[in-house]
């Protein structure tokens, strides 16, 4: 019994929580939050006819092209490979939660950080590989566009989560012990204690720009610019194909901006009691609230200028990060 036992509370968090299904609604309940937060930036209205405020617009857009919108693409377009490879996408996006401390079935081990940073990289090889599998040129552009960045923003995130997780669990390195039980250091030890904050803050302004690039958001939404590109690597999608596309980008940013606000704001740690769910969730909503402010006070940059952003601040912070989360 106890090996189906464990077999179960695995499934269970992989698919339920904080697996697909909590992902999946703090995705959508994400973007209605940026989308609303966005609109007051610009005094816009933002979502506002399905259900309380607007709360249930994302959720009523994601269900239509799953479950009511048909499947429609050109003639050379590979339909089921790309719903085959989002698939695949959000699988390693939910997969990726059993290194996760909210649930208590969740599995750590030595230098998990790599497992994590392997398993999330497949999020944006999804993007990349819709769109470059296309023949038409608008999702090709912006597929090219998205791996570019990549190039940039992948080693900057690698790097960050590697440092912050040495600064807070440097004898395993194991992304369930930095989150769950980080080594918080006594003001006895300040030397120790300056460097560790050092690391989490460079470590944090790295990884949020760099997530900022992996999400698209702005100043780096040029993949699917629809002024430019008419929706980048999305654009010759439709359906549960763009549902999938929608979904898979919803939580990739839910998982990320969870990860990070718990890494830079170490305390209290992530566990699966429900108070340190809350004060977690809590932790997600003010850094969120700082990216999307952040995001959208910027305009869209072209391409050469988001490469030497990205190559002139979050990639060298990343190597200062690691290089002091040695000294820890």
């Amino acid at each position: 019994m106890e090996p189906l036992s464990a077999v179960g509370g695995v499934l269970l968090t992989v698919l339920v929580f904080p697996g697909l299904v909590f992902l999946v609604l703090l995705g959508l309940l994400s973007q209605w939050y940026r989308r609303k937060l966005a609109a007051r930036l610009q005094n816009r209205v933002g979502p506002k006819y399905v259900g309380p405020f607007g709360v249930l617009q994302p959720f009523a857009d994601v269900y239509k092209l799953l479950f009511v919108k048909e499947l429609v693409t050109g003639p050379y377009t590979p339909a089921r490979a790309i719903t085959y490879v989002m698939s695949l996408g959000v699988a390693a996006i939910a997969t990726s939660v059993l290194l996760l401390p909210l649930s208590p079935f969740s599995i750590g081990a030595e230098y998990d950080i790599l497992v994590f940073i392997y398993l999330t990289l497949y999020a944006s090889i999804a993007f990349a590989l819709v769109g470059l599998g296309s023949v038409s040129p608008y999702p090709g552009l912006g597929g090219i566009r998205y791996t570019t960045l990549m190039l940039a923003f992948e080693p900057a995130i690698a790097l960050s989560l590697i440092a912050a997780v040495r600064a807070l669990a440097p004898r395993s390195l194991s992304l369930r012990d930095a989150l769950g039980q980080p080594e918080i250091l006594a003001p006895g030890d300040p030397y120790r204690m300056t460097v560790q904050v050092l690391v989490l803050i460079t470590a944090g302004v790295s990884l949020s720009i760099a997530v900022l690039a992996k999400s698209m958001l702005k100043p780096f939404d040029i993949p699917e610019a629809e002024t430019e590109v008419a929706g980048g690597y999305l654009a010759e999608l439709s359906g549960p194909a763009l549902g999938l596309g929608i979904l898979l980008h919803e939580v990739e940013i839910a998982l990320y901006v969870l990860v990070l606000s718990n890494l830079v704001i170490p305390i209290p740690p992530a566990a699966p009691d429900p108070l340190n769910i809350l004060a977690s969730l809590a932790k997600y909503v003010v850094v969120l609230t700082i990216l999307v402010v952040v995001a959208y006070s910027m305009g869209r940059v072209r391409l050469d200028q988001a490469l030497r952003l990205l190559l002139r601040i979050p990639l060298p912070l990343s190597v200062l990060s690691l290089a002091l989360s040695f000294f820890v």
